[in-house]
């Protein structure tokens, strides 16, 4: 796996030779998209975060509409896309969501094949020609400070998996940090500390946002969740504080354009822009969700030198196939909150 710090200045790289080369396709692309009908774009944010998102990006093309559809599960994505192709011949424009659910709809032939390069999108950020990353939700371990000190919280898997924990530590319900540790740490020894970490009767959550809230509140003392969803409750003022670990699991968050969308040039343009700087930042000032690939980021800069873990697309089914079996051994544990 590459360390982050070298992803970055590759992507740096490849962005300063592209930036003037850029220029001419984005004014090509907006003057043709203006002419069209809003761009739709399929995406799991909150209304209130996709607006100040669409607002960042309507400040630059101001007659460039988009129309935002929440769609809260990856799956609803892939099922709801694949519905209305078969019913009606298009579905939104922008699709936005986990790799395994984009690589389902490259599979069937429902995404436009992009030159993302000509987009002044650098290698790291596409990794195929009909997916481009447009965030990251970023595995962080969270810990409550009136109980515990910052030189007592973890920071390493190690550390965590130590028994002293045991009743005192917190999940998501899905066991998905694990399996995407496998993709650095090798599948023998992810179970070995999936099985260790049931060992600790974690308290399980059915969303990372009351986990890092009861972490906050000091229900439990330690919890393994999101950055960004760790965000809002230390925002707040409670004692909550997070940091990465030795090795980052994460899931990048990528973007496609549906086969026949109706404002493709649109579609492109948001896509490009949400890739650049400007819009990585927007993306994240509203989201709390950055493209660790972006420097500039709070995300980036908060897992910088960490080694990241993360399956590339192509391979979801050997993921889906994982987080399956890790999912029942995590649920031994009990029921979710």
């Amino acid at each position: 796996m590459k360390t982050l710090a070298r992803r970055v200045a590759t992507l740096l790289l490849c962005a300063t030779a592209a930036t003037t080369a850029q220029a001419q396709p984005m004014a090509a692309l907006a003057s043709a998209a203006e002419k069209k009908p809003a761009v739709t774009w399929y995406e799991s944010s909150p209304s209130e975060q996709a607006d100040k998102v669409i607002a960042a990006f309507n400040a630059k093309y101001p007659n460039v509409k988009v129309r935002h559809t929440r769609l809260v599960g990856g799956n609803e994505l892939a099922v709801r896309t694949v519905q209305e192709m078969q019913a009606r011949g298009y579905t939104g424009d922008v699709l936005t969501g986990g790799a395994d659910h984009l690589w389902q709809l490259k599979g069937r032939g429902l995404l436009e094949s992009v030159d993302w390069n000509a987009l002044g999108a650098g290698k790291d950020m596409a990794p195929n020609a009909n997916m481009i990353s447009t965030a990251a939700s970023v595995y962080v371990v969270s810990w409550n400070s009136k109980k515990v000190t910052d030189a007592e919280a973890p920071s390493t898997w190690e550390q965590v998996l130590d028994p002293k924990w045991s009743g005192r530590i917190g999940s998501w319900v899905r066991a998905a940090a694990f399996a995407q540790l496998a993709a650095n740490e090798g599948e023998d020894k992810a179970t070995q500390q999936l099985e260790r970490f049931v060992a600790l009767k974690p308290m399980l959550f059915k969303s990372t946002f009351p986990l890092a809230q009861a972490v906050g509140a000091g229900e439990i003392d330690l919890g393994i969740g999101f950055y960004h969803s760790t965000l809002p409750p230390l925002n707040a003022g409670a004692p909550i504080k997070m940091r990465a670990l030795d090795v980052v699991p994460m899931h990048i968050i990528y973007s496609g354009i549906s086969k026949g969308a109706k404002n493709l040039e649109g579609a492109k343009l948001l896509l490009a822009w949400l890739a650049s700087e400007e819009g990585a930042l927007a993306y994240e000032g509203a989201t709390g969700r950055g493209n660790p690939l972006m420097a500039r980021t709070k995300t980036a800069q908060f897992i910088q030198g960490k080694k990241l873990s993360e399956w590339p697309p192509e391979k979801s089914g050997e993921l889906g196939t994982l987080n399956e079996r890790y999912n029942k051994i995590l649920e031994t544990v009990g029921a979710a909150r």
